[in-house]
């Protein structure tokens, strides 16, 4: 078991290393790391023995040489130089052994490369942006070259043709600390608790969370997690959600995630969590609205193509007048909706979502008499 620590606590350093864009280091530098981790005991510290245990190890990461191919057979992307004299510089990179011919790639696949990198850069761990910068480099390359008699211009139009947008008003993404979500993402893979600052609408509070995931919800980021004194209390579903940009001094905790193995974040969002519930009210109603509305409009198209839920009906009672119905929960979101629609809808029930409109009206009204 030391051997295998051992072993994996050098892929580690090196994989740092690598990640920080570091200059490879050699056999002493590695031999010193591992001393100062204490991955050595004071018995194996004799400097010649520790050289040959640590060279043993080294090469058994490596793997058996193929002389036809002149290469080391190895599976963790560990390199070796020559350097000064006899000394060998050893650095990792785990994407040399993912090899992929760049010029044969599929136009469509340049494109999904591109199209992610664009599109997902912001929310990427900055280690695998460094990862993958060459793949994405690669794919670029390949989508400027012409194909099928398209000019390279042309082709490379795809790569701007695919934007993410606001539905409504449209309001600026917020500034975040990038070492901020990488902590949160390095917590969630390691499986640790975090604390951090958290600058709230009651002032400045610290807070000791367990991290269940990330949610995306243009323009914002958000951490899905639960405070550890629920969770000590037994309410592991007493979700808290916070803005990541208002995270400062995040640091992660030696401390284990008691994060449930049946969780998904999906199932956690289809169930309306990240809605805010009016009153603190998460009871479902029987909603009725009447939609005033031509047959073939675009409202009844849309909640035909995208439906409030799974629960929705929406039928013809008369000519222009259409009953919709669905099982939701008084939410800020429902009620914007539901306002949005303005004349062309009545709620017919419950009386709890009719007067949180009548009510919301009311005030709205009152602001500009």
């Amino acid at each position: 078991m030391k051997t295998f620590i051992r072993r994996l606590e050098i892929l580690h350093y090196l994989q740092q290393r690598h990640a920080a864009r570091l200059e490879p280091v050699s056999t002493d530098t590695i031999i010193q790391h591992l001393i100062d981790g204490e991955y050595v005991g004071d018995s194996e510290r004799e400097p010649k023995s520790l050289l040959r245990l640590i060279q043993r190890d080294l090469k058994f990461l490596l793997g058996d040489y193929d002389e036809e191919d002149d290469s080391y057979l190895n599976n963790f992307g560990l390199e070796v130089t020559r350097g000064r004299g006899k000394t060998q510089l050893w650095s990792l990179d785990p994407y040399q052994q993912v090899s992929y011919d760049f010029e044969k790639m599929p136009a469509y696949m340049a494109l999904a490369l591109t199209v992610t990198r664009k599109h997902l850069k912001q929310v990427l761990p900055s280690s695998t942006q460094q990862e993958l910068a060459q793949v994405f480099f690669n794919a670029e390359n390949r989508l400027q070259q012409a194909q099928n008699k398209l000019s390279a211009k042309q082709y490379s139009r795809l790569g701007n043709a695919v934007e993410f947008y606001q539905r409504g008003q449209s309001l600026r993404s917020p500034d975040f600390d990038m070492t901020v979500l990488d902590r949160i993402y390095q917590a969630i893979l390691k499986g640790k608790r975090i604390r951090f600052s958290y600058q709230g609408g009651q002032g400045k509070r610290d807070y000791d969370v367990h991290p269940f995931g990330v949610t995306i919800m243009l323009p914002k980021l958000y951490l899905v997690a639960v405070k550890d004194d629920a969770m000590k209390a037994g309410n592991q579903e007493d979700y808290r959600s916070f803005l990541v940009h208002r995270i400062r001094d995040l640091e992660v905790l030696p401390l284990a995630n008691s994060v449930p193995e049946d969780f998904q974040l999906k199932d956690y969002l289809d169930s309306g969590n990240m809605d805010v519930a009016i009153d603190r009210d998460h009871s479902f109603y029987e909603l009725e609205v009447e939609l005033y509305t031509e047959a073939k409009s675009n409202l009844l198209r849309d909640l035909q193509d995208s439906p409030l839920n799974e629960t929705q009906t929406l039928v013809e009672v008369s000519t222009g007048v259409w009953r919709l119905s669905a099982s939701v929960k008084r939410t800020v979101q429902l009620r914007t909706w539901l306002l949005a629609l303005g004349a062309q809808a009545k709620v017919c029930a419950p009386k709890e979502i009719r007067n949180d409109l009548v009510s919301y009206l009311s005030t709205m009204q009152q602001n500009y008499s």
